[in-house]
């Protein structure tokens, strides 16, 4: 009993709220990688199904801490944030990872990668549908990391070191891109973690990765 009650003990230290975003987020991520795409998704298009239910998971998980710690929409980093400074950032960023697509696209495999949705190469109705879903996904996806975890663990941590802990679970779950993607994605973690910060909003790391991702779309159709 002695062991246990000074495990217990130091147990009892840890934030109540700050534990509980890294194991929810944590077991969420792994829910994430394990689940398979329920039948009534979207049947005949199995992969667009797939980023749907995903971009569901990735969004509506927060709300469970949301609610139990009584949150308030900024303490996630919902809302629109600082006009003033993040539209600015955005293209700013924008631009520049337009110029690395560019260098990338030409000195590696990824224009055999991308689109990842193979279809919409093959026609405008699709590419519009895969974009549209990809939105959805990545508005979840973003939420999740820079707005769940960011601003959720910068309420009892150093704001910097929560940019650092959220780039973490980020970059591991782009084991299954391309190398230069996933080594890249442990420095997008950061610069987005950054934009959000200085936004006090998820909203434009959304716009930026989903900017980002389509610029990739196009030239992986057009190169």
């Amino acid at each position: 009993m002695t062991i246990v009650k000074r495990y217990w003990t130091e147990l009892k230290k840890f934030d109540l709220e700050t534990a509980f975003i890294i194991v929810w987020s944590s077991f969420v991520l792994l829910v994430s990688l394990y689940i398979g795409r329920p039948k009534f998704i979207w049947n005949q298009e199995p992969f667009l199904g797939k980023l749907l239910f995903l971009g569901a998971i990735y969004g509506l998980s927060p709300f469970l801490p949301f609610f139990l710690f009584r949150n308030k929409p900024r303490d996630y980093g919902l809302g629109l944030g600082n006009l003033k400074v993040w539209p600015r950032d955005v293209l700013f960023y924008f631009a520049a990872m337009v110029v690395i697509l560019l260098v990338s696209f030409k000195f590696s495999r990824l224009k055999v990668t991308y689109p990842l949705y193979y279809k919409a190469k093959y026609g405008a109705d699709h590419f519009l549908i895969y974009q549209a879903v990809q939105l959805f996904h990545l508005m979840g996806w973003e939420f999740f990391f820079r707005g769940f975890m960011l601003f959720g663990l910068s309420k009892k941590l150093d704001s910097r070191l929560s940019v650092l802990i959220q780039t973490i679970p980020f970059a591991l779950m782009h084991y299954r891109k391309p190398p230069l993607e996933a080594y890249g994605s442990i420095f997008a973690g950061i610069f987005q973690g950054l934009i959000g910060l200085q936004a006090g909003s998820f909203l434009p790391c959304a716009i930026l990765h989903w900017l980002v991702a389509f610029a990739a779309d196009i030239i992986g159709i057009i190169w």
